[in-house]
């Protein structure tokens, strides 16, 4: 039985990893061993603190330059004729370009679960009302309650989510 009394066999060279890190063996000096594997994991940890106020709202302003550019892309794509018609293709090609790279911008100090809950989530909301409102595409009850829905889940997760932020 191990305990205060009985300690048992010292751990092996591969389950202590101050001594795998610094090599060091039992005696005096590991309580300096154990303060510097400590330091290295405050570090570490410290790598990934969520960026300060005004990063992460420069953050979701790309975000938000995503979501616009990303649902100017899909209405596009819709006059497009089958990407037949140069002008609309040329904005879908530029809006999405511009979307991926302000996506990829967002992505840098928010996670990628929540920047795409968000972006799809807000994308499909806006992209139905436009087909609502300028193709003329109708909107009945069930459409409206799943768009809902869709919202309201990028909200639960917004909110409760425990991914952590770069």
């Amino acid at each position: 039985m191990n305990g205060p009394a009985n300690p048992g066999p010292p751990p092996g060279p591969h389950e202590d990893p101050a001594r795998e890190l610094f090599g060091v063996e039992p005696g005096a000096h590991e309580p300096l061993a154990d303060l510097a594997a400590v330091a290295g994991a405050r570090i570490g940890e410290s790598m990934h603190v969520p960026a300060p106020g005004p990063r992460r709202w420069v953050a979701y302003l790309f975000l938000a330059i995503a979501i616009v550019a990303g649902v100017t892309g899909t209405s596009a794509l819709s006059v497009s004729a089958g990407l037949s018609r140069l002008g609309p293709s040329i904005v879908v090609g530029l809006a999405y370009l511009v979307c991926f790279l302000a996506m990829t911008r967002a992505l840098r100090a928010i996670p990628i679960s929540l920047v795409y809950a968000i972006w799809s989530g807000i994308g499909i909301a806006l992209v139905t009302l436009i087909g609502w409102r300028l193709f003329d595409q109708s909107l009945e009850a069930g459409e409206l309650a799943g768009i809902a829905l869709i919202l309201a889940g990028v909200v639960v997760i917004h909110l409760f989510s425990d991914a952590r932020v770069h």
